[in-house]
Protein backbone atom coordinates (compact mmCIF):
# COMPACT_ATOMS: atom_id res chain seq x y z
CA UNK A 1 0.00 0.00 0.00
CA UNK A 2 1.51 3.33 -1.03
CA UNK A 3 1.84 6.03 1.61
CA UNK A 4 -0.20 8.37 -0.57
CA UNK A 5 -3.24 6.15 0.03
CA UNK A 6 -2.89 6.58 3.78
CA UNK A 7 -3.38 10.32 4.08
CA UNK A 8 -6.38 12.45 4.87
CA UNK A 9 -5.71 14.25 1.59
CA UNK A 10 -6.26 10.97 -0.28
CA UNK A 11 -9.61 10.60 1.50
CA UNK A 12 -10.62 14.11 0.44
CA UNK A 13 -9.66 13.40 -3.20
CA UNK A 14 -11.68 10.18 -3.17
CA UNK A 15 -14.68 11.96 -1.64
CA UNK A 16 -14.48 14.75 -4.24
CA UNK A 17 -14.37 12.23 -7.10
CA UNK A 18 -17.46 10.45 -5.76
CA UNK A 19 -19.28 13.75 -5.23
CA UNK A 20 -18.44 15.24 -8.63
CA UNK A 21 -18.17 12.26 -11.01
CA UNK A 22 -20.60 9.70 -9.59
CA UNK A 23 -23.23 12.06 -8.21
CA UNK A 24 -22.74 15.14 -10.40
CA UNK A 25 -22.67 17.42 -7.32
CA UNK A 26 -26.20 16.33 -6.31
CA UNK A 27 -25.65 13.60 -3.75
CA UNK A 28 -28.83 12.72 -1.79
CA UNK A 29 -28.59 13.63 1.88
CA UNK A 30 -29.39 10.10 3.08
CA UNK A 31 -26.46 8.71 1.09
CA UNK A 32 -24.24 11.68 2.00
CA UNK A 33 -24.67 10.86 5.70
CA UNK A 34 -23.25 7.38 5.13
CA UNK A 35 -20.26 8.73 3.21
CA UNK A 36 -19.54 11.31 5.91
CA UNK A 37 -19.69 8.57 8.55
CA UNK A 38 -17.25 6.44 6.53
CA UNK A 39 -14.95 9.45 5.92
CA UNK A 40 -14.76 10.24 9.64
CA UNK A 41 -14.08 6.58 10.47
CA UNK A 42 -11.20 6.35 7.99
CA UNK A 43 -9.81 9.75 9.03
CA UNK A 44 -9.71 8.57 12.64
CA UNK A 45 -7.98 5.33 11.59
CA UNK A 46 -5.28 7.30 9.76
CA UNK A 47 -4.69 9.45 12.83
CA UNK A 48 -4.64 6.51 15.25
CA UNK A 49 -2.95 3.77 13.21
CA UNK A 50 -1.30 5.71 10.39
CA UNK A 51 -3.43 3.99 7.75
CA UNK A 52 -6.95 3.18 6.56
CA UNK A 53 -6.17 -0.54 6.57
CA UNK A 54 -3.19 -2.90 6.78
CA UNK A 55 -1.87 -4.99 3.90
CA UNK A 56 -1.59 -8.67 4.92
CA UNK A 57 0.98 -9.26 2.19
CA UNK A 58 3.38 -6.74 3.74
CA UNK A 59 5.14 -8.41 6.67
CA UNK A 60 5.80 -5.22 8.64
CA UNK A 61 2.23 -4.00 8.24
CA UNK A 62 0.89 -7.35 9.37
CA UNK A 63 3.12 -7.43 12.44
CA UNK A 64 2.04 -3.88 13.30
CA UNK A 65 -1.60 -4.96 12.91
CA UNK A 66 -1.02 -7.85 15.36
CA UNK A 67 0.17 -5.38 17.98
CA UNK A 68 -3.23 -3.65 17.92
CA UNK A 69 -5.34 -6.78 18.42
CA UNK A 70 -7.54 -6.53 21.54
CA UNK A 71 -7.57 -8.92 24.47
CA UNK A 72 -10.52 -11.31 24.38
CA UNK A 73 -11.99 -13.23 27.30
CA UNK A 74 -12.86 -16.63 25.84
CA UNK A 75 -13.84 -18.38 29.04
CA UNK A 76 -12.70 -21.80 30.23
CA UNK A 77 -9.92 -23.51 28.31
CA UNK A 78 -10.73 -26.88 26.70
CA UNK A 79 -8.17 -29.53 27.58
CA UNK A 80 -9.72 -32.84 26.51
CA UNK A 81 -7.51 -33.04 23.41
CA UNK A 82 -4.87 -35.46 22.16
CA UNK A 83 -2.45 -34.16 19.53
CA UNK A 84 -1.72 -36.53 16.64
CA UNK A 85 0.99 -36.18 14.04
CA UNK A 86 3.15 -38.31 11.79
CA UNK A 87 6.23 -36.36 12.91
CA UNK A 88 7.48 -35.84 16.47
CA UNK A 89 8.82 -32.38 15.52
CA UNK A 90 5.27 -31.21 14.90
CA UNK A 91 4.17 -31.63 18.52
CA UNK A 92 5.52 -29.45 21.31
CA UNK A 93 2.84 -28.54 23.85
CA UNK A 94 1.29 -29.44 27.20
CA UNK A 95 -1.38 -31.80 25.83
CA UNK A 96 -1.11 -35.60 25.43
CA UNK A 97 0.37 -36.48 22.04
CA UNK A 98 0.93 -39.45 19.77
CA UNK A 99 3.12 -39.89 16.69
CA UNK A 100 1.52 -42.18 14.11
CA UNK A 101 2.30 -43.06 10.51
CA UNK A 102 -0.96 -45.03 10.39
CA UNK A 103 -3.99 -43.68 12.23
CA UNK A 104 -4.90 -45.62 15.37
CA UNK A 105 -7.41 -43.95 17.70
CA UNK A 106 -7.52 -46.92 20.09
CA UNK A 107 -4.75 -45.18 22.02
CA UNK A 108 -6.71 -41.92 22.27
CA UNK A 109 -8.57 -41.27 25.53
CA UNK A 110 -9.76 -37.73 24.81
CA UNK A 111 -12.98 -36.35 23.33
CA UNK A 112 -11.13 -34.47 20.57
CA UNK A 113 -7.93 -34.97 18.66
CA UNK A 114 -5.82 -32.32 17.00
CA UNK A 115 -4.54 -33.36 13.59
CA UNK A 116 -1.20 -31.61 13.12
CA UNK A 117 0.37 -32.17 9.72
CA UNK A 118 3.36 -29.82 9.90
CA UNK A 119 5.56 -28.09 12.47
CA UNK A 120 3.19 -25.48 13.93
CA UNK A 121 3.62 -23.15 16.88
CA UNK A 122 0.45 -22.52 18.87
CA UNK A 123 0.60 -18.89 19.96
CA UNK A 124 -2.09 -18.87 22.64
CA UNK A 125 -3.63 -22.02 24.11
CA UNK A 126 -6.36 -19.88 25.66
CA UNK A 127 -7.95 -19.77 22.20
CA UNK A 128 -8.81 -23.45 22.70
CA UNK A 129 -11.90 -22.53 24.69
CA UNK A 130 -14.74 -24.82 25.72
CA UNK A 131 -17.30 -22.67 23.88
CA UNK A 132 -15.81 -23.56 20.48
CA UNK A 133 -15.85 -27.34 20.98
CA UNK A 134 -19.16 -27.79 22.78
CA UNK A 135 -21.47 -28.05 19.74
CA UNK A 136 -18.97 -28.86 16.99
CA UNK A 137 -17.59 -31.96 15.32
CA UNK A 138 -14.69 -30.23 13.54
CA UNK A 139 -13.05 -27.01 14.73
CA UNK A 140 -10.51 -24.94 12.82
CA UNK A 141 -8.82 -21.60 13.42
CA UNK A 142 -7.10 -18.93 11.37
CA UNK A 143 -3.33 -19.13 11.14
CA UNK A 144 -0.28 -17.44 9.66
CA UNK A 145 3.15 -18.48 8.45
CA UNK A 146 6.27 -18.00 10.50
CA UNK A 147 9.96 -18.79 10.69
CA UNK A 148 12.84 -17.78 12.94
CA UNK A 149 14.35 -15.36 10.44
CA UNK A 150 11.26 -13.49 9.26
CA UNK A 151 8.90 -13.87 12.18
CA UNK A 152 5.17 -13.94 11.42
CA UNK A 153 3.79 -13.16 7.97
CA UNK A 154 0.98 -13.84 5.48
CA UNK A 155 -2.07 -14.38 7.74
CA UNK A 156 -4.63 -16.89 6.52
CA UNK A 157 -7.92 -15.39 7.69
CA UNK A 158 -10.24 -18.17 6.70
CA UNK A 159 -13.86 -18.40 5.58
CA UNK A 160 -16.42 -20.48 7.41
CA UNK A 161 -16.95 -24.02 6.11
CA UNK A 162 -16.48 -23.92 2.32
CA UNK A 163 -17.03 -27.23 0.53
CA UNK A 164 -15.82 -26.16 -2.90
CA UNK A 165 -12.95 -23.96 -1.77
CA UNK A 166 -11.60 -27.02 0.08
CA UNK A 167 -11.36 -28.88 -3.23
CA UNK A 168 -9.28 -26.07 -4.71
CA UNK A 169 -6.73 -26.27 -1.91
CA UNK A 170 -6.53 -27.22 1.75
CA UNK A 171 -7.63 -23.83 3.05
CA UNK A 172 -8.17 -25.25 6.56
CA UNK A 173 -4.43 -25.75 6.99
CA UNK A 174 -2.16 -28.09 8.89
CA UNK A 175 -3.76 -27.94 12.34
CA UNK A 176 -7.41 -28.76 13.03
CA UNK A 177 -9.54 -30.48 15.64
CA UNK A 178 -12.04 -33.32 15.27
CA UNK A 179 -14.00 -35.56 17.60
CA UNK A 180 -12.14 -38.81 18.22
CA UNK A 181 -15.35 -40.74 17.59
CA UNK A 182 -15.49 -39.28 14.06
CA UNK A 183 -11.84 -39.55 13.00
CA UNK A 184 -11.94 -43.17 14.20
CA UNK A 185 -13.50 -44.17 10.85
CA UNK A 186 -10.06 -43.72 9.25
CA UNK A 187 -8.23 -46.08 11.61
CA UNK A 188 -5.72 -48.20 9.73
CA UNK A 189 -5.24 -45.64 6.97
CA UNK A 190 -1.87 -44.07 6.17
CA UNK A 191 -1.47 -40.54 7.47
CA UNK A 192 -3.28 -38.18 5.04
CA UNK A 193 -5.15 -35.31 6.76
CA UNK A 194 -6.23 -33.54 3.55
CA UNK A 195 -7.89 -36.73 2.31
CA UNK A 196 -9.69 -37.07 5.64
CA UNK A 197 -10.94 -33.47 5.43
CA UNK A 198 -12.28 -34.06 1.93
CA UNK A 199 -14.05 -37.24 2.96
CA UNK A 200 -15.44 -35.67 6.13
CA UNK A 201 -16.83 -32.78 4.10
CA UNK A 202 -19.17 -35.24 2.38
CA UNK A 203 -20.71 -36.16 5.73
CA UNK A 204 -23.32 -34.21 7.68
CA UNK A 205 -21.06 -32.77 10.36
CA UNK A 206 -20.93 -29.56 12.37
CA UNK A 207 -17.96 -27.43 11.30
CA UNK A 208 -16.86 -24.57 13.54
CA UNK A 209 -14.52 -21.84 12.30
CA UNK A 210 -13.00 -19.56 14.94
CA UNK A 211 -11.97 -16.20 13.52
CA UNK A 212 -8.71 -15.87 15.48
CA UNK A 213 -5.13 -16.79 14.64
CA UNK A 214 -4.21 -19.85 16.71
CA UNK A 215 -0.89 -20.94 15.27
CA UNK A 216 2.01 -20.27 12.95
CA UNK A 217 2.83 -22.77 10.21
CA UNK A 218 6.55 -23.28 9.61
CA UNK A 219 6.06 -24.75 6.11
CA UNK A 220 4.97 -23.35 2.75
CA UNK A 221 1.83 -24.10 0.76
CA UNK A 222 2.07 -27.05 -1.59
CA UNK A 223 -0.05 -28.59 -4.31
CA UNK A 224 -1.93 -31.70 -3.14
CA UNK A 225 -3.17 -32.89 -6.52
CA UNK A 226 -2.45 -36.56 -5.77
CA UNK A 227 -4.60 -36.56 -2.65
CA UNK A 228 -7.38 -34.68 -4.42
CA UNK A 229 -7.24 -37.19 -7.27
CA UNK A 230 -7.46 -40.08 -4.79
CA UNK A 231 -10.56 -38.53 -3.24
CA UNK A 232 -12.25 -37.70 -6.57
CA UNK A 233 -11.69 -41.20 -7.95
CA UNK A 234 -14.24 -42.43 -5.40
CA UNK A 235 -16.49 -39.41 -4.79
CA UNK A 236 -16.68 -38.08 -8.38
CA UNK A 237 -15.10 -40.79 -10.56
CA UNK A 238 -15.46 -39.02 -13.93
CA UNK A 239 -14.14 -35.64 -12.84
CA UNK A 240 -10.82 -34.14 -13.92
CA UNK A 241 -8.26 -31.91 -12.24
CA UNK A 242 -6.83 -28.78 -13.82
CA UNK A 243 -3.68 -27.55 -12.10
CA UNK A 244 -3.76 -23.76 -11.83
CA UNK A 245 -1.00 -21.35 -12.82
CA UNK A 246 -0.05 -20.61 -9.21
CA UNK A 247 1.23 -24.19 -8.86
CA UNK A 248 -0.57 -24.60 -5.53
CA UNK A 249 -4.28 -24.78 -6.29
CA UNK A 250 -6.40 -27.02 -8.48
CA UNK A 251 -9.71 -26.67 -10.28
CA UNK A 252 -12.05 -29.65 -10.27
CA UNK A 253 -13.80 -30.10 -13.60
CA UNK A 254 -16.87 -32.23 -12.93
CA UNK A 255 -18.58 -34.29 -15.60
CA UNK A 256 -21.89 -32.97 -16.90
CA UNK A 257 -24.59 -35.48 -15.96
CA UNK A 258 -26.69 -36.30 -19.02
CA UNK A 259 -27.59 -33.58 -21.49
CA UNK A 260 -29.82 -31.19 -19.53
CA UNK A 261 -31.66 -28.36 -21.24
CA UNK A 262 -30.49 -24.91 -20.14
CA UNK A 263 -32.99 -22.03 -20.31
CA UNK A 264 -31.23 -18.67 -20.81
CA UNK A 265 -33.41 -15.72 -19.77
CA UNK A 266 -32.45 -12.36 -21.34
CA UNK A 267 -34.53 -9.29 -20.40
CA UNK A 268 -34.30 -6.25 -22.70
CA UNK A 269 -35.90 -2.95 -23.63
CA UNK A 270 -34.76 -1.41 -26.92
CA UNK A 271 -30.98 -0.80 -27.31
CA UNK A 272 -31.17 -3.70 -29.72
CA UNK A 273 -27.46 -3.63 -30.56
CA UNK A 274 -26.66 -4.82 -27.03
CA UNK A 275 -29.03 -7.76 -27.34
CA UNK A 276 -27.79 -8.60 -30.84
CA UNK A 277 -24.18 -8.68 -29.65
CA UNK A 278 -25.15 -10.90 -26.72
CA UNK A 279 -27.16 -13.37 -28.83
CA UNK A 280 -24.52 -13.50 -31.57
CA UNK A 281 -21.79 -14.29 -29.03
CA UNK A 282 -23.85 -17.14 -27.57
CA UNK A 283 -24.25 -18.84 -30.96
CA UNK A 284 -20.68 -18.11 -32.08
CA UNK A 285 -18.86 -19.14 -28.90
CA UNK A 286 -20.96 -21.67 -26.98
CA UNK A 287 -19.83 -25.29 -27.32
CA UNK A 288 -22.80 -26.70 -25.36
CA UNK A 289 -25.78 -26.80 -27.70
CA UNK A 290 -28.73 -27.99 -25.62
CA UNK A 291 -30.09 -24.61 -24.62
CA UNK A 292 -33.04 -22.36 -25.27
CA UNK A 293 -33.11 -18.56 -25.14
CA UNK A 294 -36.10 -16.68 -23.79
CA UNK A 295 -35.95 -12.97 -24.58
CA UNK A 296 -38.22 -10.90 -22.37
CA UNK A 297 -39.12 -7.67 -24.16
CA UNK A 298 -40.04 -5.23 -21.42
CA UNK A 299 -41.91 -2.58 -23.42
CA UNK A 300 -39.65 -1.84 -26.39
CA UNK A 301 -41.00 0.86 -28.72
CA UNK A 302 -38.31 1.21 -31.39
CA UNK A 303 -39.04 -0.21 -34.84
CA UNK A 304 -35.51 -1.59 -35.13
CA UNK A 305 -36.03 -3.63 -31.96
CA UNK A 306 -39.32 -5.11 -33.13
CA UNK A 307 -37.83 -6.03 -36.51
CA UNK A 308 -34.86 -7.75 -34.87
CA UNK A 309 -37.03 -9.78 -32.49
CA UNK A 310 -39.30 -10.88 -35.32
CA UNK A 311 -36.28 -11.93 -37.36
CA UNK A 312 -34.35 -13.74 -34.63
CA UNK A 313 -37.18 -16.15 -33.69
CA UNK A 314 -37.42 -17.21 -37.34
CA UNK A 315 -33.67 -17.67 -37.59
CA UNK A 316 -33.32 -19.87 -34.48
CA UNK A 317 -35.89 -22.42 -33.39
CA UNK A 318 -34.54 -22.39 -29.82
CA UNK A 319 -35.35 -18.70 -29.27
CA UNK A 320 -38.69 -17.35 -28.16
CA UNK A 321 -39.79 -13.85 -27.18
CA UNK A 322 -42.14 -12.83 -24.37
CA UNK A 323 -43.63 -9.34 -24.53
CA UNK A 324 -44.12 -8.01 -21.02
CA UNK A 325 -45.30 -4.42 -21.04
CA UNK A 326 -45.08 -3.58 -17.33
CA UNK A 327 -43.05 -1.10 -15.24
CA UNK A 328 -39.51 -2.44 -14.91
CA UNK A 329 -39.20 -5.03 -12.17
CA UNK A 330 -36.24 -7.34 -12.70
CA UNK A 331 -37.58 -9.99 -10.34
CA UNK A 332 -41.05 -10.10 -11.91
CA UNK A 333 -39.65 -10.18 -15.45
CA UNK A 334 -37.50 -13.23 -14.72
CA UNK A 335 -40.12 -14.98 -12.59
CA UNK A 336 -42.69 -14.72 -15.39
CA UNK A 337 -40.24 -15.97 -18.02
CA UNK A 338 -39.14 -18.95 -15.94
CA UNK A 339 -42.63 -19.96 -14.84
CA UNK A 340 -44.43 -19.44 -18.13
CA UNK A 341 -41.89 -20.37 -20.80
CA UNK A 342 -38.74 -22.11 -19.56
CA UNK A 343 -38.44 -25.86 -20.11
CA UNK A 344 -34.92 -26.35 -18.78
CA UNK A 345 -33.71 -28.21 -15.71
CA UNK A 346 -31.21 -25.39 -15.38
CA UNK A 347 -31.80 -21.65 -15.63
CA UNK A 348 -29.36 -18.90 -16.60
CA UNK A 349 -30.18 -15.28 -15.89
CA UNK A 350 -28.19 -13.22 -18.39
CA UNK A 351 -27.98 -9.49 -18.95
CA UNK A 352 -28.36 -8.38 -22.55
CA UNK A 353 -25.26 -6.16 -22.23
CA UNK A 354 -22.94 -9.16 -21.90
CA UNK A 355 -21.04 -11.30 -24.38
CA UNK A 356 -19.37 -14.68 -24.08
CA UNK A 357 -15.58 -15.10 -23.81
CA UNK A 358 -15.22 -18.69 -22.54
CA UNK A 359 -16.51 -21.18 -25.12
CA UNK A 360 -17.35 -23.97 -22.66
CA UNK A 361 -19.03 -21.59 -20.23
CA UNK A 362 -22.23 -23.61 -20.07
CA UNK A 363 -20.50 -26.98 -19.55
CA UNK A 364 -18.50 -25.55 -16.65
CA UNK A 365 -21.50 -23.86 -15.07
CA UNK A 366 -23.77 -26.88 -15.56
CA UNK A 367 -21.24 -29.27 -14.01
CA UNK A 368 -21.27 -27.26 -10.77
CA UNK A 369 -24.97 -26.36 -10.80
CA UNK A 370 -25.84 -30.08 -10.96
CA UNK A 371 -24.07 -30.77 -7.64
CA UNK A 372 -26.72 -31.28 -4.97
CA UNK A 373 -25.11 -28.92 -2.47
CA UNK A 374 -24.85 -26.04 -4.96
CA UNK A 375 -27.55 -23.37 -5.08
CA UNK A 376 -26.20 -20.99 -7.72
CA UNK A 377 -23.15 -20.55 -9.94
CA UNK A 378 -21.68 -17.19 -10.92
CA UNK A 379 -18.82 -16.20 -13.21
CA UNK A 380 -16.09 -13.62 -13.70
CA UNK A 381 -17.41 -10.55 -15.51
CA UNK A 382 -15.01 -8.16 -17.20
CA UNK A 383 -15.27 -4.64 -18.50
CA UNK A 384 -14.16 -4.19 -22.14
CA UNK A 385 -10.72 -3.05 -20.88
CA UNK A 386 -10.48 -6.43 -19.07
CA UNK A 387 -10.68 -4.96 -15.58
CA UNK A 388 -12.89 -6.96 -13.21
CA UNK A 389 -16.56 -6.07 -12.85
CA UNK A 390 -17.64 -9.10 -10.80
CA UNK A 391 -15.86 -11.90 -8.96
CA UNK A 392 -18.46 -12.89 -6.42
CA UNK A 393 -20.23 -10.76 -3.82
CA UNK A 394 -19.31 -9.81 -0.25
CA UNK A 395 -22.35 -9.35 1.98
CA UNK A 396 -22.10 -6.19 4.08
CA UNK A 397 -19.71 -4.47 1.69
CA UNK A 398 -20.95 -1.00 0.81
CA UNK A 399 -23.63 -1.23 3.48
CA UNK A 400 -25.57 -4.17 2.02
CA UNK A 401 -23.51 -6.10 -0.55
CA UNK A 402 -21.03 -5.40 -3.34
CA UNK A 403 -18.69 -7.18 -5.75
CA UNK A 404 -15.32 -8.60 -4.76
CA UNK A 405 -12.31 -7.12 -6.59
CA UNK A 406 -14.55 -4.56 -8.29
CA UNK A 407 -12.58 -2.60 -10.93
CA UNK A 408 -9.37 -4.48 -10.12
CA UNK A 409 -6.96 -5.17 -12.97
CA UNK A 410 -7.30 -8.47 -14.81
CA UNK A 411 -3.96 -9.74 -13.49
CA UNK A 412 -4.76 -8.66 -9.92
CA UNK A 413 -2.74 -10.66 -7.39
CA UNK A 414 -5.43 -12.43 -5.40
CA UNK A 415 -5.24 -13.22 -1.71
CA UNK A 416 -5.80 -16.75 -0.46
CA UNK A 417 -6.45 -17.81 -4.08
CA UNK A 418 -9.78 -15.96 -4.22
CA UNK A 419 -9.52 -15.42 -7.99
CA UNK A 420 -7.89 -18.76 -8.82
CA UNK A 421 -10.32 -21.52 -7.87
CA UNK A 422 -14.06 -22.23 -7.73
CA UNK A 423 -14.79 -20.32 -4.54
CA UNK A 424 -17.69 -20.40 -2.12
CA UNK A 425 -19.15 -16.90 -1.80
CA UNK A 426 -22.17 -15.28 -0.18
CA UNK A 427 -23.79 -14.83 -3.59
CA UNK A 428 -23.14 -13.79 -7.20
CA UNK A 429 -24.60 -11.18 -9.51
CA UNK A 430 -27.52 -12.17 -11.71
CA UNK A 431 -25.87 -10.55 -14.73
CA UNK A 432 -24.84 -14.17 -15.42
CA UNK A 433 -26.17 -16.65 -12.90
CA UNK A 434 -27.12 -20.33 -13.17
CA UNK A 435 -29.27 -22.38 -10.81
CA UNK A 436 -31.43 -25.49 -10.92
CA UNK A 437 -35.12 -24.98 -11.60
CA UNK A 438 -35.90 -26.98 -8.48
CA UNK A 439 -33.96 -24.46 -6.36
CA UNK A 440 -35.90 -21.60 -7.96
CA UNK A 441 -39.19 -23.34 -7.16
CA UNK A 442 -38.10 -24.15 -3.61
CA UNK A 443 -37.46 -20.44 -2.97
CA UNK A 444 -40.58 -19.35 -4.88
CA UNK A 445 -38.49 -17.31 -7.30
CA UNK A 446 -36.89 -13.90 -7.01
CA UNK A 447 -38.19 -11.43 -4.44
CA UNK A 448 -40.52 -9.07 -6.33
CA UNK A 449 -40.38 -6.44 -3.58
CA UNK A 450 -36.82 -5.84 -4.85
CA UNK A 451 -37.55 -4.50 -8.32
CA UNK A 452 -34.09 -3.21 -9.24
CA UNK A 453 -31.41 -3.64 -6.58
CA UNK A 454 -30.27 -6.60 -4.47
CA UNK A 455 -32.75 -9.17 -5.85
CA UNK A 456 -29.82 -11.41 -6.77
CA UNK A 457 -28.22 -10.90 -3.36
CA UNK A 458 -31.49 -11.78 -1.64
CA UNK A 459 -31.84 -14.89 -3.82
CA UNK A 460 -28.31 -16.04 -2.98
CA UNK A 461 -28.72 -15.47 0.74
CA UNK A 462 -31.99 -17.39 0.74
CA UNK A 463 -30.16 -20.26 -0.95
CA UNK A 464 -27.59 -20.19 1.85
CA UNK A 465 -30.40 -20.13 4.38
CA UNK A 466 -31.83 -23.27 2.74
CA UNK A 467 -28.50 -25.08 3.09
CA UNK A 468 -27.05 -24.56 -0.40
CA UNK A 469 -23.68 -23.10 -1.43
CA UNK A 470 -23.13 -20.34 -4.01
CA UNK A 471 -20.07 -20.77 -6.22
CA UNK A 472 -17.94 -18.28 -8.13
CA UNK A 473 -16.14 -19.76 -11.18
CA UNK A 474 -13.07 -17.67 -12.11
CA UNK A 475 -12.37 -19.72 -15.23
CA UNK A 476 -15.67 -18.72 -16.87
CA UNK A 477 -15.42 -15.21 -18.29
CA UNK A 478 -17.89 -12.89 -19.99
CA UNK A 479 -17.71 -9.24 -20.96
CA UNK A 480 -20.18 -6.97 -19.20
CA UNK A 481 -20.58 -3.70 -21.06
CA UNK A 482 -22.15 -1.84 -18.15
CA UNK A 483 -20.50 1.58 -18.24
CA UNK A 484 -17.45 1.65 -16.02
CA UNK A 485 -17.48 5.44 -15.73
CA UNK A 486 -21.18 6.24 -15.66
CA UNK A 487 -22.55 8.44 -12.91
CA UNK A 488 -25.27 7.50 -10.46
CA UNK A 489 -28.91 7.88 -11.42
CA UNK A 490 -30.10 10.10 -8.59
CA UNK A 491 -33.56 11.17 -9.61
CA UNK A 492 -35.73 11.66 -6.52
CA UNK A 493 -37.98 8.71 -7.32
CA UNK A 494 -35.11 6.30 -7.93
CA UNK A 495 -33.22 7.37 -4.82
CA UNK A 496 -36.37 6.75 -2.78
CA UNK A 497 -36.77 3.28 -4.29
CA UNK A 498 -33.08 2.48 -3.75
CA UNK A 499 -33.20 3.51 -0.10
CA UNK A 500 -36.32 1.43 0.49
CA UNK A 501 -34.59 -1.61 -1.03
CA UNK A 502 -31.55 -0.98 1.16
CA UNK A 503 -33.78 -0.91 4.22
CA UNK A 504 -35.59 -4.07 3.09
CA UNK A 505 -32.24 -5.89 2.92
CA UNK A 506 -31.04 -4.55 6.26
CA UNK A 507 -34.25 -5.71 7.91
CA UNK A 508 -34.22 -9.17 6.34
CA UNK A 509 -30.50 -9.92 6.28
CA UNK A 510 -28.95 -8.11 9.27
CA UNK A 511 -26.96 -11.19 10.32
CA UNK A 512 -25.42 -11.74 6.87
CA UNK A 513 -24.65 -8.03 6.50
CA UNK A 514 -22.85 -8.17 9.83
CA UNK A 515 -21.01 -11.40 8.97
CA UNK A 516 -20.33 -12.80 5.52
CA UNK A 517 -19.56 -16.51 6.13
CA UNK A 518 -17.01 -16.51 3.30
CA UNK A 519 -15.20 -13.25 4.11
CA UNK A 520 -13.39 -13.12 7.45
CA UNK A 521 -14.53 -10.45 9.93
CA UNK A 522 -10.92 -9.32 10.33
CA UNK A 523 -10.86 -8.12 6.71
CA UNK A 524 -12.04 -4.61 5.88
CA UNK A 525 -15.30 -4.59 3.92
CA UNK A 526 -14.37 -1.38 2.10
CA UNK A 527 -11.02 -2.70 0.86
CA UNK A 528 -11.07 -6.31 -0.29
CA UNK A 529 -8.80 -8.66 1.63
CA UNK A 530 -7.10 -5.87 3.57
CA UNK A 531 -6.75 -6.11 7.34
CA UNK A 532 -9.23 -4.00 9.27
CA UNK A 533 -7.81 -1.14 11.31
CA UNK A 534 -9.44 -1.06 14.71
CA UNK A 535 -10.33 -4.71 15.19
CA UNK A 536 -13.00 -5.27 17.84
CA UNK A 537 -13.13 -8.22 20.20
CA UNK A 538 -16.38 -9.35 18.53
CA UNK A 539 -14.44 -9.79 15.26
CA UNK A 540 -12.29 -12.45 16.93
CA UNK A 541 -14.90 -14.85 18.27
Amino acid sequence: MSMSENTILSLLKKAWNKFSVEYHYRIPKEILKEYIKKFIHEKNNIRKYGCKYFNPEEKQEYQKWISYLPEVDRGTQFSDITFLSSNQKCIENQYPSLVQKVLDTSKVNSEFVCIMNAPCEIYDKNLLAVQYFRDADIVYFDYDFMNKDEGRYCPQLLPDYSYDTLRGYNYIGNCWFVRASIIKQFDGQPWNPYLWLLQLSDQRLRWRHVSSILYGDNTTERNEEKTLSQYLSVAYPNSKIEKNKDGITNTVKYEVQGNPLVSIIIPMRDKVEDTKKCIDSIFEKTSYHHFEIIIVDNGSIETETKEYLSKIVKLHDNICVIHLDIPFNYSTINNVAIRQKSMGELIVLLNNDTSIITGDWLERMVSYAQLKHVGSVGVKLLYPDFSIQHAGVISGKGGVAAHRYYRAEYDQQDYMHALSIPYDVACCTAACLMFRRECFDELNGLEEKLSVNFNDVDFGLRLLQHGYQNIFLPNVELFHYESKSRGMDISKEKVKRYLSEVQFMKDRWADFIQHDPFYNNQFDKSYDYRLKAGIKSTDLL
